[in-house]
């Protein structure tokens, strides 16, 4: 464990890590601004619940290709050279913008449905302000759909520290915006625009990159051809399926907090945004630098030294989390009141979201492990187990959420997210523990 430590200090991923974390700690502190501005309140509730959507689309783009589009762009490169690359790059690169525009304009007219179905519980006034705020925070779909392509033609060069930022820019912006308007009766929608400028930024700055480090050159008029599609149908769509019905059955998660008392969306969301942010750094990092070599493994058909990069990233996965899992478990209260308590703060609020964190704890460890062996799957162009997984994940807590909602409250459904975090990673070892197809003849495979 020492040497694989070592290693890691002097790698990729440290360097990642590490921006990534310093990311997560500007994500943080714009969480525990935003809670200490409005409290555990309906304003906070109805400001959560639409950046959710956003998100939630932004996340389902850059997760479903940050893995499986990246072995075809590395393939692509490998075995048809630079133009190609280039090519198929500007033309999924737009693909995407497409998309993005699409989804903003639904997001503008449809900001009232939409919010009404997400936050079921809210009361119709909330509602309407939630409405609003999504209409201005609508763009950042078109952004991050863009973003989502430009990331992984930056990390299949292994430029990963250039698209590591992401974590780091559109918080910066909030934490100023949630600064400037503390006093300010229209806050909640100065803050809706800094997160859409915020991913404006992380845009332009991923742009500028493509464009100086291998030649990008965008065209709007080059658009996707029937090969394109070709090259697509089997990597992306089994991808955004997948995380497009995991992403929605964590809408679903807030969906059904709203329906505690008032604040019961922001307790849930400041205890489950400190887990997200440990998977982030750890489990994501791991997983993202390691898939480069990962997929080269599998076009070797090499899977000895395959299923040995998986062990030691999972091994290294344990070190790296078991502490953190234990400290969020025994001091959750001591972390929710230091980061959101206070003066005048909601004490119920408070205890409701310690209860969280304190269940969501051992959930650490297994939501850090995940990413690495759903990139596994990735590598060896598995699309069509990474869904089925997606799938079972997503139902599975989708249903045990409301179950245990119903029976426990709030700390109900962070079970459930425990509870499907552990019947996905068992999933995940099955489906992994089956050989590539093309395995080189190995003693040891």
């Amino acid at each position: 464990m020492s040497r694989l430590l070592a290693k890691l200090w002097r790698s990729a991923t440290q360097r990642v890590m590490s921006l990534v974390a310093a990311g997560m700690v500007l994500a943080l502190l714009a969480d525990v601004l935003i809670v200490r501005r409005f409290d555990f309140s309906a304003v906070a509730d109805a400001l959560i619940i639409a950046l959710r959507l956003p998100r939630l689309i932004g996340t389902v783009g850059r997760d479903a290709t940050k893995f499986s589009l990246m072995s075809v762009f590395i393939t692509v490169e490998k075995e048809q050279g630079g133009e190609a690359f280039l090519d198929f790059g500007t033309r999924v690169f737009n693909l995407f913008l497409g998309i993005g525009f699409v989804l903003t304009c639904v997001g503008l007219v449809l900001a009232g449905p939409i919010t009404m179905l997400a936050g079921w519980g809210l009361e119709p006034e909330d509602q309407a302000l939630s409405a609003t705020l999504l209409q201005l925070m609508s763009l950042v779909v078109l952004f991050a759909m863009g973003s989502a392509v430009l990331e992984v033609m930056l990390n299949s060069h292994k430029l990963f520290t250039v698209t590591a930022l992401r974590n780091a820019i559109t918080p910066g912006v909030v934490i100023l915006a949630v600064i400037l308007t503390w006093h300010n009766d229209r806050a909640p929608y100065w803050i809706a625009a800094a997160f859409t400028l915020g991913y404006a930024l992380y845009f332009v700055l991923l742009l500028a990159n493509a464009m100086v480090r291998f030649g990008f050159k965008p065209n709007i008029f080059h658009l996707p051809q029937r090969e394109t599609f070709t090259q697509l149908r089997g990597t992306i769509a089994y991808p955004l399926a997948g995380f497009g019905v995991r992403q929605a059955s964590r809408v679903v998660e807030y969906a059904i907090a709203s329906l505690g008392p008032a604040g019961s969306v922001t307790a849930y969301y400041c205890a489950y945004r400190l887990l997200a942010a440990i998977q982030n750094i750890i489990g994501v990092s791991v997983a993202l630098t390691g898939m480069p070599k990962l997929t080269e493994q599998d076009l070797a058909g090499d899977w000895k030294q395959f299923k040995r990069s998986i062990y030691q990233r999972l091994l290294l996965i344990l070190g790296l989390t078991l502490p953190a899992a234990v400290i969020m478990m025994l001091l959750s209260s001591f972390i929710i009141d230091t980061l959101y308590g206070g003066k005048g703060k909601d004490p119920a609020g408070l205890v409701a979201s310690a209860a969280v964190l304190f269940v969501l704890g051992p959930a650490t460890i297994f939501y850090c492990s995940l990413p690495v062996l759903t990139s596994a799957l990735y590598a060896r162009k598995r699309f069509g187990a990474v869904l089925g997984n997606m799938c079972f994940a997503a139902f599975a807590n989708v249903i045990l959420a409301y179950v245990l909602f119903i029976w426990l409250g709030l700390t109900g459904v962070a079970w459930a997210a425990v509870a499907t975090a552990i019947l996905s990673m068992l999933n995940l070892l099955r489906l992994n523990a089956k050989p590539m197809s093309n395995a080189l003849s190995h003693p040891s495979s």
